[in-house]
């Protein structure tokens, strides 16, 4: 299983602040999150955690890792 830890507006999107999921095979960031959170692609700077580290959207995710990931917010 992978886990899965939204931060704000992944989180009201997926409607979930935690989800688990079964891989069938390595996926990247980007291809699981794509298929959990509508618009995903439209919030081109976030925050991706890998098991505690930085990563990019094109990381590998394999069964037990625990992805987290928030938006970057900015304002003024």
């Amino acid at each position: 299983m992978v886990k899965i830890r939204l931060m704000g507006a992944f989180a009201h999107l997926a409607k979930a602040r935690e989800l688990e999921i079964k891989l069938d095979r390595p996926k990247t960031v980007d291809e699981i999150l794509r298929e959990l959170i509508p618009r995903y692609d439209e919030f081109h700077d976030k925050i991706i955690l890998i098991n505690g580290k930085p990563a990019k959207g094109d990381a590998v995710v394999e069964e037990g890792d625990e992805i987290k990931v928030m938006p970057v917010l900015s304002g003024g």
